[in-house]
């Protein structure tokens, strides 16, 4: 027998094939994405951690606070070139925290330092969260302030 191309049944079944195979390799492609946007964040946060201890080491200070996905004017030069204070749908604010007493723990700590990070994004901030291997102030479900040390 000598026939060129395919039944019905087969294309059908090839077509159901390729469907059932993408539906399995989409949410590893989106959990695999939203790690690698996670991952961003973090290194941004490294990022401004850095310039602002490079700051303290120039001006024997720390910056003051800041707005929501506005780089405090004094860290700007500190940062790498092209650094943007926020990614995608992510927004970073700079805390800064005068304690007159200092901390419970350890009185003489008299600044306390953080970085927020604020997303609609819930997926996304529960994986920074994840990521993030440092201590964490405070947080909601779609913000989250790391302390700095």
């Amino acid at each position: 027998m000598n026939r060129r191309g395919m039944t019905l049944i087969e294309l059908l079944v090839t077509l159901t094939l390729i469907g059932i195979l993408a539906n399995l390799a989409l949410p590893a492609y989106s959990a695999l994405r939203r790690r690698a946007e996670a991952a961003r964040v973090v290194g941004d946060l490294g990022a401004m951690r850095v310039a602002a201890l490079d700051y303290y080491a120039e001006h024997n200070r720390f910056p003051a606070s800041g707005q929501w996905g506005v780089a405090p004017q004094t860290l700007i030069s500190e940062l790498p070139q092209g650094f943007e204070w926020h990614y995608r749908n992510v927004d970073y604010r700079w805390e800064r925290w005068s304690l007159p007493n200092g901390l419970p723990t350890n009185p003489s700590q008299t600044v306390l330092l953080g970085l927020s990070v604020r997303t609609s994004d819930l997926n996304l901030m529960a994986a920074v969260r994840g990521l993030y291997r440092g201590q964490v102030a405070f947080g909601s479900s779609n913000q989250i302030t790391f302390v700095i040390e």
